[in-house]
């Protein structure tokens, strides 16, 4: 995420944009609270904490940008007001829960936080401890499940084997998540990050995510790949942008999910899991529309090559994927 990036959803989440009818403004942080439509957009939290991410440095100069530190400064200021007082617009219509008031009011400490370390020069380490810690709590569950089904759903005694290894798999250091993204210029999502330092993938053909829809017997298996694989398969796929004018018709481009910019190959997409034998993949889209949300997860698919949109986050496509999982027998390959 670049710089104008950061700034241009820094000011839809702050409500503060020039065009105010973007949907990431009428759906970003402030303006998902007015109207409030009874539910916390979790993938904002995770969008804004990205964008203070690619802003630290920026945060950390001695003439500060006016702007960046007054859409800041708004998030928090008008959450706490809208959402967080008692006598705030929310709370005083009755129109959140206290379980929705105390974690905008977690989210806020972790965002009011995270700034003050920055313009601190503090460093990122301090500055995102708690957010880390909020995400890898998020996903424990969804992890200690994934194993729960893994070792409940593997029968066959091949696939037992890889069961074996991949239990065995160390995650990737911090410092390998660094390399990783300081080679292509990116901020891997928390959520991401958080499942890899765990395990840094699952090993090759041990496919342990399915995402779709396995009542209606949809499910695709794709198994994640390292860090290392990740990086040479970023050498010949999404290692240029083509778009979709290329090889559709305007017609056939009208199929494409309205959170995917209108690509077929895109150097802002990278591909993290894949079927073995199988010229599928799973993507981090980290650049999508005005409709999407930094982090999402997309899919390419080949014969016919389209690009499809699977889920708002890692996060998502792993939930999805363990209810997908739980309806199956076992897992076949």
């Amino acid at each position: 995420m670049d710089i104008s990036k950061a700034i241009h959803l820094l000011k839809c989440h702050a409500y503060a944009h020039e065009d105010v009818h973007l949907p990431q403004a009428e759906h970003g942080f402030l303006g998902s609270l007015r109207p409030f439509q009874g539910e916390l957009k979790e993938e904002n939290l995770h969008e804004i904490m990205a964008v203070i991410r690619a802003l630290a440095a920026k945060l950390g100069e001695p003439a500060l940008d006016r702007e960046v530190v007054s859409c800041l400064w708004t998030l928090c200021k008008l959450g706490r007001a809208w959402a967080v007082e008692p006598n705030g617009m929310l709370r005083s219509n009755g129109l959140m829960t206290e379980e929705q008031v105390e974690r905008m009011e977690n989210w806020l400490d972790m965002i009011s936080y995270a700034v003050m370390i920055l313009l601190d020069n503090g460093g990122e380490e301090e500055a995102f401890w708690g957010y880390r810690e909020y995400v890898s709590e998020q996903l424990e569950p969804l992890i200690a499940e994934l194993d729960h089904l893994l070792q409940e759903k593997v029968a066959d005694a091949e696939i037992q084997e890889l069961h074996g290894e991949y239990k065995e798999l160390a995650g990737a250091s911090e410092e390998s998540l660094a390399a990783f993204e300081r080679e292509f210029n990116v901020l891997l999502p928390e959520d991401f990050r958080s499942f890899y330092r765990r395990k840094d993938g699952s090993g090759y053909a041990f496919h342990i995510l399915y995402p779709g829809d396995a009542e209606a017997e949809e499910c695709v298996p794709y198994y994640i790949m390292s860090l290392a694989e990740m990086e040479k398969t970023k050498g010949y796929f999404c290692e240029r942008d083509e778009l979709l004018t290329q090889y559709y018709s305007e017609e056939e481009i009208r199929e494409l999910a309205p959170e995917i910019k209108p690509y077929l190959f895109y150097r802002k997409w990278f591909p993290f899991a894949t079927m073995a034998g199988g010229s599928l993949y799973l993507m981090l889209d980290l650049d999508p529309s005005d409709q999407g949300t930094y982090g999402q997860i997309i899919s390419y698919v080949h014969d016919p090559d389209f690009v499809y949109y699977v889920a708002d986050s890692f996060t998502g496509l792993l939930r999805e994927s363990n209810r997908n999982l739980s309806l199956m027998d076992e897992i076949e390959y």
